[in-house]
């Protein structure tokens, strides 16, 4: 004959219940954290772009400085980089903020699923004269 063993008093183990409480909250925890993740990966996403994007601007700023200082004069176009399209738009004042100045702008902005973006990068030219 067969006979049952049967937990005695104090003796540890875990019973049901106690299980369902703690995979109750390691689903609480898994849940929280992947929300966490996702956030952390789009913010980490949107940092690029901007890195990106003024890159781009400096690039087009450095485009602007290598031509002669009579023939700066302001573009737009789009450039795309990987998957993304940017929007880059250059103004050129002429006499800002004083004679014989120019300020350039660029203008760099983008689209993504969080709405539009919009970086900028100024800077001031002058001529230089060679004696």
């Amino acid at each position: 004959m067969r006979t049952v063993k049967r937990r005695k008093l104090g003796q540890s183990g875990l019973s049901l219940l106690e299980t369902m409480v703690a995979l109750g909250l390691f689903a609480i925890t898994a849940a929280t954290t992947g929300d966490f993740l996702v956030q952390q990966i789009r913010r980490a996403s949107q940092n690029n772009l901007h890195m990106v994007a003024y890159a781009v601007a400096e690039e087009q700023l450095e485009a602007v400085r290598a031509a002669k200082y009579g023939d700066m004069q302001g573009d737009t176009t789009q450039i795309e980089k990987g998957s993304v399209v940017f929007d880059v738009a250059t103004t050129v004042e002429a006499n800002v903020p004083a004679p014989n100045l120019k300020r350039v702008t660029v203008r760099v902005g983008w689209t993504e699923p969080g709405g539009r973006h919009d970086v900028e990068v100024q800077t001031i030219y002058t001529a230089v004269r060679k004696f």
